[in-house]
């Protein structure tokens, strides 16, 4: 178990792979799993508006 970085709840692996993008149970910050063993998180990357370029 780790915890969140934006409200510091406990987030559980629950089978995650690396790399996969999930919300907090608590407040809704995307999270990615940044690590397996041990478990690990970071807030995921916000992806970029291209306006229809």
């Amino acid at each position: 178990m780790t915890q969140c970085p934006e409200c510091e709840a406990t987030v559980e692996s629950r089978a995650m792979v690396l790399g996969e993008i999930f919300p907090c149970q608590d407040c809704g910050t995307e999270l990615e799993v940044t690590g397996s063993v041990p478990f690990t998180v970071q807030p995921a990357p916000k992806e970029a508006e291209d306006w229809g370029e």
